[in-house]
């Protein structure tokens, strides 16, 4: 996983605050009860602190009061990608001719799993010919009405498709807490592979 950055406030602060009461806790056990028990103290605090940014900041309680803003995407994701790539260089069997359709662009089956902390995340795509994992990520709370997961991922590009060579890429998702749903555009650079599209997908566990 990799740090992701966020437009919610106070996070920072909130480091150096765990990090100042981390100090205090440790050294003031050692100078209070001796350098055993404030070791002992210091390892609590820290196990605390791992604690946090793994487990407790998912309880819904902390987001309902508002003390974490960041949406908890863990998960496997399942959904639809529409690509403008030329639908003569896609295998019949990966196209999608049911439900929904975008004019211009060709429906296919994908999927991605989400491994998220507090502070760190990664997005990985099972794209119906090659898969792709994100390098860097954003996390905005406040711009729009839904939160919004940008992030820039690197394509490993396909061994049967010669057509699709590794690339980086770009996608920008926004969040609908009711329908538990991620979905927006995608842009693949222009000098290495110059296909955008859509990805609507669902959270499925």
């Amino acid at each position: 996983m990799h740090n992701f950055s966020t437009d919610q406030a106070n996070r920072h602060q909130r480091y150096i605050l765990i990090g100042i009461l981390t100090a205090v806790i440790y050294l003031g056990g050692i100078s209070v009860f001796g350098p055993i028990v404030g070791f002992s103290l210091g390892i609590v605090s820290s196990l605390l602190y791992i604690g946090f940014t793994r487990y407790l900041w998912k309880w819904e309680w902390l987001h309902d009061k508002g003390l974490v803003a960041v949406p908890n995407l863990n998960g496997s994701w399942e959904g639809y990608l529409y690509t403008s790539a030329d639908a003569d260089l896609i295998p019949d069997e990966q196209i999608v001719d049911e439900g929904r359709q975008v004019e211009g662009l060709t429906k296919q089956e994908t999927s991605i799993e989400i491994n998220q902390t507090w502070d760190k995340i990664r997005v990985s795509l099972n794209g119906p010919e090659s898969p792709s994992h994100s390098r860097a990520a954003t996390i905005l709370v406040k711009e729009k009405a839904w939160p919004t997961l940008s992030y820039n991922y690197w394509n490993d590009g396909s061994t049967t498709n010669e057509e699709l060579d590794p690339h980086y890429g770009t996608a920008i998702l926004e969040y609908d807490e009711g329908q538990d749903k991620l979905e927006g555009k995608y842009y693949n650079r222009p000098d290495q592979r110059g296909t955008h599209g859509i990805l609507e997908l669902y959270r499925v566990n």
